[in-house]
């Protein structure tokens, strides 16, 4: 057990060290405020505040994890090694910066509390986050800090820490419509038979009319290929590798509107479908683009009714996370996992780690059930590059999650799946 030092316990501080010694280290840990008890354990300690007791082992606080509420931290980045770092610690600490309140900062999107300009979207975008700015969007930041913290544990107190399993790579599939023109109500079918017409995208129209007419698949119509695919490359797996391989779709079934204009949630088709997906794979809820707190109780019902089951997966469309409100309401309606956490426009770990985690509110400054499952890249991100371009992104951030054995997610969306587009997204998903 690792006994930890510090003048002051607070919600923040046993967050963010149960979450790095407990989750990540996978070690048991304790807190103490009594010198003599500190002094009389035989074990791996050290202690944590403004200056240090003796020549213990020593981690210097910043002051963050003490605060209530959210201020505007002045943030400069600093190398420790390869490694970018910030809230720099002064020469007396055993670790040049101060580790925990620097992963607090980036695990609870404290930047995304503060004053922003967002996207045409509503988004907090990846331009104004640290990470970018400072060119470790790509990396797994957070996960890199608790394996140099581990290294200087093991060798300053001669121990072995325990070490974790393999990579969790999950595909997840955001499914907007699960059809392209089948199904659909007769009112967006004549406006986009028209709208193609009126531009000459002849081939589009002729394939439209095709499908109504029941002489070919619907372009979306792909759900069996890709149920294969997971299949086959299971199959492929050493017995004991097979866990850490998991598909995911996120159905849509909000109102009908300008954004949201797929296959109608009422539709008999597109809850067989539903039905006939989760007999292989986990499925969960994507909540619609105005996702206000009606809607998504809305939504969450219509999900339960159809599935008989509790709703435990979601993410809502195009990342539209709004911190901390969404998260709340996820809360309040007992979601377990989300899959929101991420950037559709750019690779890259938005919390800056492949591990999930809790979501911790600021403004109630506690830690609540709602765990959140980062994604390393959403496809719409890279699928304009060529299949190379595509690989090397995928293999660099693959690469940083195999190095921390964190989750890999990847997020596609369906209209992606078409087999006649000139896409390499089949490639791509046998080859990871």
């Amino acid at each position: 057990m690792v006994l930890i030092f510090t003048n002051k316990l607070s919600s923040r501080k046993q967050y963010i060290f149960k979450h790095i010694f407990k989750r990540l280290l996978e070690i048991p840990f304790d807190f103490t405020s009594d010198l003599s008890e500190f002094i009389a354990h035989e074990g791996p300690k050290f202690s944590y505040g403004k200056k240090p007791l003796g020549d213990e082992f020593f981690i210097w606080s910043y002051g963050l994890l003490n605060e209530v509420g959210i201020d505007d931290h002045k943030i400069e980045v600093h190398k420790w090694g390869q490694l970018p770092i910030f809230f720099k610690a002064p020469d007396r600490s055993d670790l040049p910066f101060d580790v925990f309140a620097a992963s607090f900062y980036l695990l609870t999107r404290y930047e995304e509390y503060l004053p922003q300009v967002k996207d045409s979207l509503g988004r907090f975008t990846a331009s104004a986050s640290i990470a970018a700015q400072h060119h470790f969007l790509e990396v797994p930041l957070l996960d890199l800090w608790v394996n140099r913290l581990g290294e200087e544990l093991e060798k300053r107190f001669d121990i072995t820490l325990p070490r974790k399993r393999e990579t969790q790579i999950i595909t997840a599939f955001e499914t907007a419509s699960i059809f392209q023109y089948k199904n659909r109500a007769i009112v967006p079918v004549i406006h986009s038979l028209y709208e193609n017409l009126r531009q000459l995208r002849l081939r589009k129209l002729f394939r439209q009319i095709g499908v109504h007419l029941r002489l070919t698949k619907d372009p979306y119509d792909v759900y069996d290929i890709i149920l294969r695919i997971y299949r086959e490359s299971i199959a492929k797996l050493p017995k004991r590798l097979k866990y850490s391989r998991r598909v995911l779709f996120l159905f849509h079934l909000g109102d009908y509107n300008y954004i949201d204009n797929g296959v109608s949630y009422r539709s008999r088709i597109h809850r067989e479908l539903i039905k006939h997906i989760s007999d292989y794979v986990e499925i969960g809820l994507r909540f619609s683009y105005a996702n206000g707190e009606n809607k998504i109780t809305n939504e969450t019902e219509r999900y339960e009714s159809i599935t008989n089951r509790p709703l435990s997966k979601t993410m809502t469309a195009f990342s539209k996370i709004s911190m901390p409100g969404h998260y709340k309401q996820l809360v309040d309606m007992d979601t377990i996992e989300d899959y929101s956490m991420g950037y559709t426009n750019i690779p890259g770990y938005r919390a800056s780690t492949s591990h999930s985690f809790y979501f911790y509110d600021l403004d109630y400054e506690v830690q609540t059930p709602l765990r959140v499952y980062p994604y390393a890249l959403h496809y719409r991100s890279i699928e304009h590059f060529m299949l190379n371009g595509q690989q090397a992104i995928i293999d660099k951030l693959l690469k940083y999650a195999h190095s921390v054995t964190g989750n890999f997610i990847v997020i596609f969306d369906n209209a992606q799946l078409d087999l006649k587009k000139r896409s390499h997204i089949y490639t791509i998903i046998k080859n990871y």
